[in-house]
């Protein structure tokens, strides 16, 4: 459990921080001061609602947007009794359109492109817990959280 809030945390710092963020820690490490370009904290950013319009970008682009979201699907269906395939769609869907959301306001863009792809590797984390279960049955039920009941 204590692996997937570490994921989480880090996952929410690597999407949910405005761009200039990045950008002061980049000039602190340079010799600049913290945020000398004044960026304001909330500021709108670009939407994307085209589908396929930023696939051609890289093909570490496509892998990065899936990879990163393979974890939310493993770990909800690891952790969580009665994760199926449809409840794992929707978490995927709903926490991507929430976390693209929130990157509109802080600068960043929002891009219907990526909640495809984020969800796919939702899906793909769900489907490598199936093939886990399949393979090691046992193992995987050690993992589920229990709520209410005395713990062992």
């Amino acid at each position: 459990m204590a692996l997937f809030w570490m994921f989480c945390g880090g996952m929410a710092i690597l999407t949910l921080a405005p761009r200039w963020v990045v950008w002061s820690l980049v000039d602190i490490l340079h010799g600049y001061g913290w945020n000398v370009g004044r960026y304001p904290f909330f500021e709108l950013g670009m939407v994307n609602w085209k589908l396929f319009q930023t696939f051609h970008f890289s093909a570490y682009f496509l892998a990065g947007n899936i990879v990163m979201f393979v974890p939310f699907g493993f770990f909800a269906a690891l952790l969580w009794r009665g994760c199926t395939w449809g409840r794992s769609l929707l978490s995927g869907l709903f926490l991507s359109g929430l976390i693209e959301s929130f990157q509109l306001c802080v600068g960043r863009a929002f891009d219907i492109d990526d909640i495809l792809l984020n969800v796919l590797g939702v899906l793909w984390g769900y489907g490598l817990w199936r093939l886990a279960r399949r393979l090691a049955p046992g193992q995987m039920e050690k993992f589920h959280v229990r709520f209410n009941e005395e713990q062992p």
